[in-house]
């Protein structure tokens, strides 16, 4: 039982390790994820100041926001075969980051009420 309790013990302490290690390079990469988020929103925005973006997801929690994470928007105010052109270009033109725009109108009621609360309209 003693060596159970010593390896996991030796597995946390590695893990510690190597999260203090990624730290640094996980805090670089989601202030990226953050500056392509709101350039995607502004690009969003400039085409259709009438839309509304949100930021939700992983990105918001810096905790959460992992080496595959990516970046989720929502918009509601964009016509569906705008939406899928400008999901296309803001693909594109981000190529460190998948971008998954969701579209608010099509998402249930619980989903847009989660993200009109918790998510961060631009």
């Amino acid at each position: 039982m003693t060596t159970l309790i010593r390896d996991y013990t030796q597995y946390m302490e590695t893990a510690r390790q190597r999260a203090q290690a990624l730290g640094p390079r996980d805090a670089e990469r989601h202030a990226r994820a953050w500056r392509a988020a709101y350039a995607a929103g502004a690009l969003v925005k400039e085409r259709y100041p009438d839309a509304k973006v949100y930021i939700f997801g992983s990105l918001l929690y810096a905790d959460s926001f992992g080496e595959h994470s990516d970046i989720d928007l929502a918009v509601e105010g964009i016509p569906w075969p705008d939406y899928l052109r400008i999901w296309g270009e803001l693909e594109r033109r981000e190529p460190e980051f998948e971008i998954d725009l969701v579209d608010l109108g099509l998402v249930s009621a619980a989903m847009r009420a989660a993200i009109e609360r918790e998510g961060k309209l631009l």
